[in-house]
């Protein structure tokens, strides 16, 4: 018998042996057990998670010659048809490579045949987003009523990219990615089907690589059997892989914590020479420093492969702010290494700008404290220094006698900024009325109160830097007073008259 590959090998044949789609398989054995059989069904989701099993499983359900029933037979012809990829009323149709309108009318011209052997003609249409706009136009009105002898199922990774009005002719499933740990347990499966010997770490790290598609976990497996000499290690793995062992994760993370540059930067060049993919690395990097946020946290964290103990252990004397921080970093860091030519040297780079996070984080403290805005953490004596600081800061300013000293001083500071000119041009009518109960109320003309509103805020901060303290602004209005002759003016008469404006004195 020739060799069968795992993937295919261990495909699964009922709807019992699908991985981590509970929510699919309990709706469609639900269906069938009513024969409420659809007449298209679309399964969207990530590669490798079993959308196109489920298409064969589910055509197995429907022309099983038990009759319908919640999980096929597996004995009978038709179901060993459809398992041996030798149905010919089962069809399966690449959409990356029948993406035409000329393929989708064949297709259309073979709808109406009755099947040959089974009770439903089942055609199976896998990556179907490919297809071009024609082809779905063409497929529309046979999608809309089907003969009752067809079913449509279709699958692809990217249900965005399929016309709306396709996906309204369709019952849709959505398929998830599989968590590291179902992964993980059905290795652990195979590993002894197989009789392989093989360490928890190797296939932790198996199911990390996976990223959630059990197709590519038992691809990677099979080629470290090939590979191995009698147990499968967790050095096996990133020796063909190109792992990069969390040993040098946890090294570059301890070195920024600490901010030692020339550890980062032997690291970097470590990283440089073994050759890994900069891609990979900082894939990686980021699980790192999310399973150490959630270490961090306190939150248990199945998917990790990296030991909790280990973890736990660095992130001891650092914050959930800081590891925050060099998270966001390293997110800015995967979308630019892509584009960066000389990506070491901004890997590099990168990194001690992480390490220089402390010091950024003492700089904002500092400003804290010089404002009066005092973290609730610091101690009792560090808060009545910076109290006795910023109480001798505010004693040094003297505060005005009046509201017409105060108004000057004022004008002083607005003059003195560069730019708000429009500011300084209506500030020149205005004219303070009084100064009391931390208010000052300054009067101006009608016209003006408008643009004084949009600007108010650079006025309460040149009181602020005056006073020291906060002043509220009370701005009253008055008609301003025109000159009769400028009524009759002719020139302002020929101006009314051009733009048909209305005096506003």
């Amino acid at each position: 018998m020739r060799y069968l590959v795992l993937t295919r090998k261990y495909r699964p044949q009922n709807f019992n042996e699908v991985l981590g789609q509970p929510h699919v398989t309990r709706t469609l054995t639900s269906a069938l057990s009513k024969g409420k059989i659809g007449h298209s069904y679309l399964f969207s989701g990530p590669r490798g998670v079993g959308k196109t099993s489920v298409a064969r499983i589910l055509a197995k359900a429907v022309n099983c010659e038990k009759g319908i029933v919640e999980n096929p037979c597996n004995q009978c012809e038709n179901c060993e048809g459809v398992t041996n990829c030798n149905s010919v009323d089962v069809i399966e149709i690449d959409g990356a490579s029948n993406r035409g309108i000329d393929e989708i009318r064949t297709l259309r011209e073979s709808v109406s045949y009755s099947p040959v052997h089974s009770r439903f003609k089942v055609y199976i249409i896998d990556e179907v987003h490919m297809l071009t706009k024609e082809a779905f136009n063409a497929l529309l009105k046979t999608l809309e009523e089907p003969p009752s002898h067809v079913i449509f199922i279709f699958a692809t990774t990217e249900p965005q990219k399929v016309p709306k009005t396709v996906l309204s002719r369709c019952q849709r499933f959505d398929f998830r990615i599989l968590s590291n740990q179902e992964i993980f347990n059905k290795l652990k499966e195979l590993v002894i089907s197989e009789d392989v010997k093989a360490t928890d770490e190797a296939l932790s790290l198996i199911s990390s690589r996976a990223e959630g598609a059990i197709r590519d976990a038992e691809g990677m497996l099979e080629q470290l059997i090939s590979y191995s000499q009698g147990e499968i290690t967790a050095d096996d793995v990133k020796e063909v892989f190109g792992f990069i062992g969390d040993s040098l994760y946890l090294k570059l993370f301890d070195s920024i914590k600490k901010s030692e540059e020339n550890e980062i930067i032997k690291c970097v060049e470590e990283i440089a020479q073994k050759g890994y993919d900069l891609r990979e690395f900082t894939s990686g990097w980021l699980k790192f420093l999310r399973n150490l946020l959630i270490c961090k946290l306190g939150i248990e964290n199945i998917t990790s492969a990296t030991s909790s103990k280990d973890l736990t252990e660095i992130s001891q004397d650092i914050s959930v702010e800081f590891i925050t921080a060099v998270l966001n970093l390293s997110v800015d860091l995967e979308k630019d290494i892509r584009l960066i030519i000389h990506s070491p040297v901004y890997l590099e780079l990168a990194m001690l700008k992480m390490a220089r996070i402390p010091s950024l984080r003492d700089i904002n403290t500092l400003i804290a404290k010089i404002s009066g805005n005092i973290p609730s953490n610091s101690s009792t004596s560090e808060k009545k220094k910076n109290k006795t600081e910023v109480n001798e800061i505010k004693t040094n300013i003297k505060p005005p006698k009046n509201e017409k000293e105060l108004w000057n001083e004022i004008m002083k500071k607005v003059n003195g900024t560069g730019g708000k000119n429009f500011l300084k041009a209506f500030l020149k009518d205005a004219s303070p009325v009084s100064f009391e109960d931390k208010i000052l109320r300054i009067q101006v003309p009608s016209t003006h109160k408008g643009h004084l509103d949009e600007d108010i805020h650079f006025l309460r901060g040149a009181l602020k830097e005056v006073t020291g303290e906060d002043i509220d602004i009370e701005i009253i209005t008055y008609e301003p007073k025109v000159d009769p002759k400028l009524r009759d003016n002719t020139m302002v008469s020929k101006i009314k008259e051009i733009f048909n404006a209305e005096e506003s004195f």
